[in-house]
């Protein structure tokens, strides 16, 4: 979309959102003030107070989904450019994520050859810096940040400024390389899609020199994963599903939707994951702040409102995504939230700056203050409702059985509140597109309405905390956290197959008209695509999916007898023939087991043939 395509777009938005606003409000009007379901207005005043409040509350809320709705029906595809003409930085903040940082920076590396990667240790206290310093051992493009007490640990915007002076330096102070540069933030779980540079890289991403920053969309990578509470019993196994599906509907569907009408509105607001930003307005951000990240605990979202004010645009882009792990438990999902919720409401004390900015265009100013209003907005209607609700049965309002007219304003109501949120169900399935069936959608979607009530919970949590003056960052736990290895040992029958076959990388050097550099740089790229390779596997396997499952242990098995892992390429010909069999829990078993014949394959590798010490195996 371009810079003209963005401004008519808003002037269509406006006479949208008032026409909905006022169609929602009569409604509303009717049903809470002048039914009489509710009462009758001029008894008592407090009580006319809280039906216009529900109302007006109601009525925008309405319109705001409605909005949406529109918006993300309305999307539509972007020319791709040329990743090369920038040079890409992707900043990975790491604090104890020994359990996936080789996965996530795997795949950047060998998804994205060009770009350089950086991630910053925050002290953590496992083996984090170990297994980064041995990917950095097979890959000059993998770079090492490491912060130590008591600068550690002070915060994620602290960390990302910490890796903002390292790349700086790293780029030099010549003007057109500084133009060039593009800095990314990642989470340490994070997987971008193989078009995200392509499509940032068009003439709507930073082909446009008016494009600040820019977002890409969200996807849950385990939202097939048959077992995610591992050890656990069938219910919460299928609660723990039922989050994950719901956390990929509204990253997909509904947050996506509001980011494409903040395209519309000049607001679009940065994530923690998959962000990216030009480095000039990073620096231009340090010229007004010292630094270019803040240090609320939605550092992310504060960044966005900094560059909207200095007068930037942000994008983005449905076209491209970043995957990363949804939470199958509850409690910790309520962890997230209220963090996020207090994050948010914190950047508030930023909308000073952007109103004297004058940046924005009224349907601007009304949706961002719109949605930083909404936790107080909730909360209203969290209190008065039930209150209205009491006083009217009280009262003898409530005519249910007796009083078709109550009943048919009820009906009419639930049409007006369910709807708008259940819809979300089948269009996911539409634009996902997800392999799910017409019932399915429509199921889900009506689970996702009982999903969004989850607000309810963690918006009087984040309050609390404000209100106490509790602004603590506590970090979610990975999920692969609490997944216990059954079996890291290597079977007699295995053991007697020798690691690593001298001949067959003889035989290769030979091949590469006898360059044994040739042959190194083989060996060098199977180990920093191992870690991807086997993640690619886990997934597979805990989603059930023969298809892709055999399409990954095909991957390792090839690769293994390229180079000559004797013993990897048969521990991957025996879990193949427990896929063509489907013995998935006998699959789960076996991860483990294959997990460790490729790490010793690593370790063997490193010291035969790159001539590297092993620090162990991770």
């Amino acid at each position: 979309m371009t810079r003209d395509d963005g401004q008519s777009s808003t002037r269509q938005i406006g006479p949208i959102a008032v026409l909905l606003s006022l169609v929602y409000g009569v409604l509303a009007a009717y049903i809470f003030c002048f039914s009489g379901s509710f009462g009758r207005l001029g008894e008592y005043w407090w009580f006319d107070i809280a039906l216009i409040t529900i109302t007006i509350t109601a009525s925008l809320s309405l319109a705001y989904v409605s909005l949406l709705l529109i918006s993300y029906v309305r999307q539509k595809a972007v020319d791709p450019g040329d990743p090369t003409d920038f040079t890409w930085h992707f900043l990975i903040p790491c604090r104890d994520e020994e359990s996936v940082i080789a996965e996530t920076v795997s795949a950047a590396r060998t998804s994205f050859p060009e770009a350089h990667i950086w991630v910053i240790d925050d002290a953590s206290e496992d083996a984090t810096a170990a297994i980064v310093t041995d990917i950095m051992d097979v890959d000059d493009r993998t770079h090492l940040i490491s912060r130590v007490l008591p600068e550690a640990r002070t915060g994620k915007g602290k960390a990302l400024n910490a890796a903002y002076r390292s790349v700086s330096g790293f780029v030099g102070a010549d003007p057109a390389d500084r133009a060039r540069a593009v800095i990314g933030v990642l989470d340490a779980d994070g997987f971008l899609s193989d078009n995200a540079l392509s499509v940032l890289s068009g003439p709507a991403g930073f082909g446009d020199e008016t494009l600040g920053a820019a977002q890409l969309e969200v996807w849950m990578k385990n939202r097939g994963d048959k077992r995610p509470r591992p050890g656990r019993n069938w219910f919460l196994n299928l609660l723990g599903r039922f989050l994950i599906r719901m956390q990929d509907i509204e990253f997909r569907t509904s947050n996506s939707a509001m980011q494409q009408l903040r395209v519309t509105t000049g607001t679009v607001g940065m994530g923690g994951n998959g962000q990216f930003t030009r480095l000039t307005v990073l620096d231009a951000l340090t010229e007004d702040h010292g630094e270019p990240w803040g240090n609320k605990l939605s550092e992310d979202y504060e960044l966005g409102l900094n560059i909207l004010t200095r007068g930037f645009r942000n994008g983005y882009f449905p076209q491209a995504h970043v995957s990363q792990e949804a939470l199958p438990h509850f409690r910790r999902l309520l962890t997230q939230r209220t963090r996020w919720g207090q994050g948010i409401m914190e950047c508030a004390s930023n909308l000073p700056a952007l109103r004297r900015s004058r940046v924005l265009r009224f349907p601007g100013f009304v949706e961002i203050h719109y949605f930083m209003s909404q936790p107080w907005l909730m909360m209203l209607n969290l209190l008065l409702i039930p209150i209205v609700t009491a006083v009217a049965i009280a009262q003898g309002f409530f005519g249910f059985v007796s009083d078709a007219a109550t009943w048919i304003i009820v009906l009419t109501g639930l049409v007006f509140v369910v709807l708008p949120y259940a819809l979300w169900g089948p269009l996911y399935r539409r634009w996902g597109p997800e392999p799910i069936g017409r019932t399915a959608s429509v199921l889900l979607g009506l689970g996702y309405l009982v999903y969004v009530y989850f607000t309810y919970f963690y918006y009087p949590r984040a309050i609390a905390r404000m209100v106490t003056g509790r602004n603590s960052w506590a970090k979610t736990k990975r999920n692969a956290d609490d997944v216990l290895v059954t079996s890291t040992f290597t079977p007699a029958a295995l053991q007697v197959v020798p690691l690593l076959d001298q001949n067959s990388l003889t035989e290769l050097a030979e091949e590469l008209e006898g360059r044994d550099e040739y042959a190194e740089e083989i060996v060098s790229r199977f180990a920093l695509i191992w870690p991807r390779r086997l993640a690619n596997l886990q997934q597979a396997v805990a989603a059930e999916d023969v298809l892709a499952t055999s399409d990954a242990i095909a991957s390792i098995r090839v690769s293994s007898t390229m180079v000559g892992a004797r013993r990897l390429q048969v521990a991957a010909e025996d879990f193949t023939t427990l896929v063509e069999s489907r013995e998935f829990d006998a699959a789960r078993a076996a991860l483990p087991r294959l997990s460790r014949v490729g790490d010793d394959t690593i370790v063997e590798i490193r010291s035969r043939f790159l001539d590297l010490p092993t620090r162990g195996q991770h």
